[in-house]
C-alpha cells in the first residue's frame, strides 16, 4: 500500500474515549486549529474556539471519509435553502448553538453503541459470523490470503483492537467505499473504490468550515424530494433492506431517498462490544477504556442498483440513457492533469461528467482560489492495490467562457495523449525487433504525463487570464504546448533508449525509431490541427 499507519499514531493522541459514544456530541474528531494546536472535538463544535483548519487521521482513507461524514451531516441536517443562504453561511459560519439545534433531531441516529439502531450497523445480527475487527480496513488481507500465507504487505495480527473513534471511522470508510467482498457482500452505492472529488480553498489558512461548506449544496440545487421518513436517508435506523431470497431485492433511489447516497450501508455489520476492555488502540495508539475486537456480519445486505448519483463523485453517462450512470473509480497511475477536463469541467461527451457539486460550483459559486481534492482506492475486485490522493487547480471562469476553455484544454490533452502514445510506440520499436510481440511498457507513457504536468498547469494559469474567444491570444499558448510536448517526448525517448548499454543496442533500429517519433510529433492529427491554428493566427499577427 501507499502508507504505513503504524508510523502515524502520534497524529491521533486523543484523550480516552469509551462507549457509549455519540458521533454528534462526543469529542472524537482530531483537528488542527488555526493557532497550530491539535484538539479533539465533537462534530457540533466544528466552528468553535480557535477555528479548526483541518481534520487529522491516522490513515488517508480515514481522512477522506471523515470529510465526507461532516459534509453529509451538513447536507442532511443543515442544508441552505438557496444560494443566498449558502453565501450568508459561507461568510458567517454557524456557532455551536446553531449546530446543536440543527443536529438535535438526529442525535439518536448517531449513537455508535446501543440496542437496536446504531450508526452504520444492522439492528442485531444474532448468530451471525464473527469476524476480527481488522477486516473493517479495506486493505486488510482476506481470509484466503491469510490461509495461503500471502499477506506480505499488510500482515495479519497488526490490528486486533480499535478504540470507538477508529472503529466508527473504519466502519464508515468501509460502507461508503465497499468493494466486492465475496458472495452476497454488496458494494457501495458508488461501486467498489469510488473516486471522490472535494472542493477546497487553496488558501492554507482556510478554515475547516470553508472546506466543508464548499461541498454542501443548496436544497434547490440538489432538487431532492422532501424527506418523508428518516429511514429513507439513514438506513441503519430501520430494518435492513436485505437482498437475499426473503428480502426486498434491489434498492433504487426511488425505493428509498436519493440522499441515502451520502449514507449508503451495503454491508450487514454489527460491532461486538461484549468482550470490550481497556488498552491502547492498535491504529491510533490512544488509550481507551473500551476497545472493539470483533464484529458480526452476514451477507446479502442492501444491493444498490439503478440511477444513483452521489454528488461528490464524477460519473460517466450513457448518451442513449440505456444504462445507469457509472461512477469513476480510482485507477492505476492515479489522478493527473490528463483527468483535469473531465473532473473539473466535465467532458462534452459526459465521459465523464464532473461531480454534481463541482458542476454547481462552476455554474453558481465560482469562489476564487479553489483546488479539487481527488482521492480513492484502486481496487482489483476485493483487493486494494493502492490509495491515490491528488489535487487539481480549479479556475473561476464565467459560464459563458467555460466551453471555450474546455475546447482549448481538450486540444492540449489530445496532443499530450498522442505524444505519450507515440513515445510508447517508438521506444518499443527501438527496444524490440518485433515490438508487436512484446508486452506494453506503461511506465514509458506515464513518464510523459508526469514530466509534462508542470508545463500544463503553467499554461492553464495563463489561459485563464486571456480572452478565450480571441484565437490570436490563444495561438502562442498552443505553440508553447506543441513545443513542450515535442521536446519532452524526444528527450524521454533518449532517456529510455539511449541510456541502455551500447553493446545491446541496435543503432539502426534506434535511429529509425527516433526519426519516426519526430515525424509523428509533427504530423499526427492532433498536432497538425493545432499547428494550423498557430500558423494562421501568427500570420495575421505579423
Amino acid at each position: 500500500m501507499c502508507w504505513d499507519y503504524r508510523c502515524e499514531r502520534q497524529v491521533c493522541a486523543r484523550k480516552s474515549i469509551g462507549a457509549p459514544m455519540n458521533l454528534l456530541t462526543t469529542p472524537w474528531l482530531t483537528v488542527l486549529r488555526q493557532d497550530g494546536s491539535e484538539d479533539v472535538i465533537a462534530a457540533n463544535a466544528m466552528t468553535s474556539g480557535s477555528p479548526p483548519v483541518d481534520l487529522l487521521a491516522v490513515r488517508p482513507d480515514f481522512r477522506g471519509a471523515l470529510y465526507q461524514f461532516l459534509i453529509g451531516l451538513l447536507q442532511t441536517a443543515y442544508a441552505p435553502v438557496d444560494q443566498d443562504e449558502w453565501r450568508e453561511r459561507w461568510h458567517q459560519p454557524p456557532d455551536l448553538a446553531a449546530l446543536k439545534a440543527a443536529f438535535a433531531p438526529y442525535l439518536d441516529a448517531f449513537e455508535l453503541v446501543g440496542k437496536g439502531s446504531a450508526f452504520m450497523q444492522d439492528f442485531d445480527l444474532p448468530g451471525a459470523e464473527q469476524t476480527e475487527v481488522a477486516a473493517l480496513l479495506i486493505d486488510a488481507p482476506g481470509g484466503k490470503t491469510v490461509r495461503d500465507n500471502l499477506d506480505h504487505f499488510v500482515h495479519r495480527g497488526e490490528v486486533e483492537a480499535l478504540c470507538p473513534a477508529c472503529a466508527a471511522t473504519a466502519l464508515f470508510t468501509l460502507q461508503i467505499n465497499a468493494p466486492a467482498g465475496g458472495v452476497g457482500h454488496r458494494v457501495s452505492v458508488r461501486g467498489g473504490g469510488p473516486l471522490t472529488t472535494l472542493l477546497l480553498p487553496a488558501d492554507p489558512a482556510a478554515t475547516l468550515w470553508q472546506k466543508l461548506w464548499l461541498n454542501v449544496m443548496p436544497a434547490d440545487a440538489l432538487a431532492y424530494p422532501p424527506v418523508k421518513q428518516r429511514g429513507g436517508v439513514l438506513p441503519w435506523t430501520v430494518p435492513t433492506r436485505t437482498s437475499d431470497a426473503r428480502g426486498v431485492g434491489d434498492t433504487t433511489p426511488e425505493s428509498v431517498h436519493a440522499m441515502q447516497a451520502y449514507w449508503s450501508m451495503p454491508r450487514r455489520i454489527r460491532l461486538d462490544w461484549s468482550e470490550a476492555d481497556g488498552a491502547c488502540c492498535d491504529l491510533c495508539g490512544a488509550a481507551s477504556d473500551t476497545l472493539v475486537r470483533h464484529y458480526r456480519t452476514r451477507n446479502y445486505g442492501t444491493n444498490y442498483t439503478g440511477a444513483w448519483l452521489h454528488p461528490l463523485t464524477p460519473y460517466s453517462l450513457d448518451p442513449k440513457g440505456a444504462n445507469p450512470p457509472l461512477s469513476i473509480k480510482g485507477q492505476r497511475g492515479g489522478v493527473g492533469y490528463r483527468h483535469w477536463l473531465g473532473l473539473v469541467l466535465g467532458n462534452d461527451d459526459h465521459q465523464p461528467d464532473a461531480a454534481q457539486v463541482v458542476r454547481h460550483f462552476q455554474a453558481r459559486v465560482r469562489v476564487p482560489g479553489v483546488r479539487l481534492w481527488c482521492f480513492g482506492y484502486d481496487m482489483d475486485n476485493m483487493k486494494a492495490r493502492c490509495w491515490y490522493d491528488a489535487t487539481l487547480p480549479v479556475h473561476a471562469v464565467a459560464p459563458k467562457q467555460q466551453l471555450e476553455l474546455a475546447v482549448a484544454v481538450k486540444a492540449w490533452l489530445d496532443v499530450a495523449k498522442e505524444a505519450a502514445d507515440l513515445l510508447h510506440k517508438w521506444v518499443r520499436a527501438a527496444w524490440f525487433e518485433r515490438p508487436g510481440d512484446a508486452g506494453p511498457a506503461p511506465s514509458v507513457p506515464q513518464s510523459f504525463w508526469q514530466q509534462s504536468e508542470p508545463a500544463f498547469y503553467t499554461l492553464l494559469d495563463q489561459v485563464a487570464t486571456v480572452d478565450l474567444s480571441d484565437e490570436v491570444a490563444l495561438a502562442p499558448l498552443h505553440r508553447d504546448w506543441l513545443r513542450v510536448s515535442h521536446g519532452l517526448a524526444l528527450r524521454l525517448f533518449d532517456d529510455w533508449v539511449l541510456a541502455a548499454p551500447i553493446e545491446g543496442m541496435n543503432v539502426e533500429r534506434v535511429v529509425t525509431a527516433r526519426s519516426g517519433l519526430s515525424k509523428g510529433l509533427n504530423t499526427a492529427k492532433p498536432m497538425k490541427q493545432l499547428w494550423q491554428i498557430v500558423k494562421t493566427y501568427e500570420k495575421e499577427a505579423a
